[in-house]
Parts: C-alpha cells; structure tokens; sequence
C-alpha cells in the first residue's frame, strides 16, 4: 500500500499520511477482507477525506478494528486523537494506554510520546525514571526528539543518572538533523571540557 506525502497533525512531531483518494476502494476492500493495514488506511481516509468525505466516527471505527488486528500504527494513531481531543473528548489516560500499547510493539513515535506523559504526569503519575526509559528507547529507534529528551535528562540528571559525556552523545545524534538547539547545547557542553567516551552501557538507559 502506498502512501503519498503529509500533512501536519495538532503536534508537529506527528503526521497523518494522506493517501490517494482513488485508492479508497482497493483499501476498503482489502479492510473488509480482514487486513489490518487496509482497516487503517480506510480510517485515515476518514479522518483527512481522502477519497470519502471525512467522517470520523468512520475512521473511530476502522481505527480500532484495526487496533484489534495488532496494526500498531493503529494504535498509535488511537493514541493521538485521544490526546488531541479529536472526534472524542480529549484523555491523557486514553491516550497513555495506547501510546504504551504501541511502544510495546516497538513504535517509536509512541515512545516519544508515553515519555512525554510519564514527564508531564498527564494520564499517568509523573515517572522521570520512565520517561527517560522511554525516550531512550525512542532514540535507540532514531527518533530525534528522543535522543534531545534524553540528553537533556543526561545533563540534568533526571530521571537517570547524570552523564555528561553520554549527554554529548545524544545530543549530538538530534544534532545530526538539527532538532531544536540540540547542537548548540552539543556546543555548551564541549565548552566545558566534555568529551564522548565510549558508551560501555549502550544497552543500558542508566
């Protein structure tokens, strides 16, 4: 299935595919044929109107049949209009359950996510020890922000214990894409005398 372009969601971190409104029947067919992905580009024509006129109860409805089938970029999505408040009251503690189910299988962007909610204590009790756990995974997985989080905590030491070398490094690999001010905060801390040293607990976030 082929995906074409983006478009901005509430939080620019996030997209939403826009799919090709003329492949709207090849997806339906396929969603009621049982397969998850077509029961998730069926709900993401609903919500952007690709090929229908957007309804999203619709998409609501194929979203989570096809959360049901395991599609986790279903899950994700759950996820974000929970938060957003999008077709349904917004609810961090709706939103915190399907980001953790799709960071379970992996998904980046939910890590980044749950992370956030774990920092900010929207939905869940406030855990930096569980944020920083989960913005590492997110920046194992390349996600930039994540790698910016979790550096900051690095730095800070919040959440995890503070490593100024490992800091840099994190820093440095947001810096790579130029996320936010990650490279001048690279900078600062080079400044100080910091240095990358080889990381013994790459598979450790403390």
């Amino acid at each position: 299935m082929t995906l074409f372009g983006f478009v901005p969601a509430m939080h620019s971190e996030d997209k939403v595919e826009i799919i090709r409104g003329a492949d709207f029947p090849f997806y339906l067919k396929e969603a009621e044929a049982g397969d998850g992905e077509g029961m998730r580009c069926v709900a993401v024509c609903y919500q952007t109107g690709a090929g229908v006129e957007k309804d999203l109860r619709k998409a609501w409805e194929w979203y989570g049949k096809a959360a049901a089938e395991g599609n986790t970029e279903a899950q994700y999505a759950i996820g974000t209009l929970y938060r957003d408040g999008i077709g349904t009251r917004q609810n961090y503690k709706e939103s915190a359950y399907w980001f953790r189910k799709a960071a379970s299988n992996g998904h980046a962007k939910a890590m980044v996510n749950i992370a956030r909610q774990f920092a900010e204590g929207k939905g869940v009790l406030a855990d930096q020890r569980i944020a920083a756990e989960n913005y590492w995974r997110a920046a194992e997985r390349g996600e930039d922000e994540g790698a910016y989080q979790f550096a900051v905590m690095l730095r800070d030491g919040k959440g995890v214990a503070k490593d100024l070398p490992r800091a840099l490094k994190y820093f440095t690999k947001a810096a790579a894409h130029d996320y936010k001010d990650s490279r001048s905060q690279a900078e600062a801390l080079i400044s100080q005398g910091v240095r990358l040293s080889p990381d013994k607990n790459k598979h450790k976030h403390k």
